[in-house]
């Protein structure tokens, strides 16, 4: 081959899995930094100070890849070395705090409550609406509950039926709505409304009260830690996980 010889992939495994050991989570940079000047990555590294960027192609190119199978290959060795007794295992978990804005909640009852006040507030819209196609004798159907999908197409007959030209729409301070136009853009905001409220109830799933609008996977849940000192929730992740001889 040419070019520069590669770093030795099992001592750049051991200084990333220390380095995360010890600091819980470790950026590249900080690797590249401690392979310079702390004894214990020089030992790891066998003296050699990789770059940041020689980290990231290592866990992004081969770690991630097999990952799963190192993992597997170091559990089988431990349990074999330790005797760990696989037949019994006890499930335990822990929260740990999410890096995410702890004020981006979305409350599941809170949306739900916002959805079902804006089906009254559809049902109403819907209903001046067919006073106003009466003369067409054409009536749309009401209930108590929608979805985005009959708002849209609700939207569009009547915007077929009138012949609705949003081009010619008047907007701003002096201008006159006319209703057939005050009806269409109602439609469309409680349409793009009622996706949102659909949307949300969907990323929280069956299981969970709450999540955060800056990830996703978080739920707003009381931890052990509260540095805030007003008991507010904060986001997090309720890990699960199985211990057998006090081992993960």
């Amino acid at each position: 081959g040419t070019g520069r010889p590669r770093y030795n992939p099992v001592n750049m495994l051991k200084t990333i899995i220390y380095g995360f050991a010890e600091e819980g989570y470790c950026s590249f940079r900080k690797l590249e930094d401690n392979c310079r000047v702390n004894i214990r990555y020089m030992y790891l590294m066998n003296y050699e100070a990789p770059s940041y960027r020689t980290f990231c192609h290592f866990v992004k190119g081969f770690l991630k890849y097999s990952l799963k199978d190192i993992f597997y290959s170091i559990t089988k060795e431990l349990c074999g070395k330790l005797n760990v007794d696989l037949q019994h295992i006890y499930i335990d978990g822990s929260k740990f705090e999410a890096n995410a804005n702890k004020y981006s909640w979305v409350w599941k009852k809170a949306t739900e409550k916002s959805r079902y006040r804006l089906f009254e507030k559809i049902t109403a819209l819907l209903d001046e609406i067919n006073a106003d196609l009466a003369s067409f004798g054409i009536k749309i159907d009401t209930n108590s509950e929608y979805v985005p999908e009959y708002l849209k197409e609700v939207t569009d007959r009547y915007a077929k039926i009138y012949e609705i030209d949003e081009t010619k729409f008047v907007h701003g301070k002096g201008h006159r709505k006319t209703p057939r136009q005050r009806y269409y853009e109602r439609l469309q905001e409680y349409t793009a409304k009622l996706k949102e409220y659909v949307e949300k109830i969907t990323i929280c799933g069956p299981d969970r009260n709450s999540y955060s609008k800056t990830d996703h996977c978080a739920t707003f849940m009381r931890i052990k830690t509260d540095y805030m000192g007003n008991d507010q929730l904060l986001p997090a992740y309720n890990v699960q996980f199985g211990i057998a001889d006090e081992y993960i």
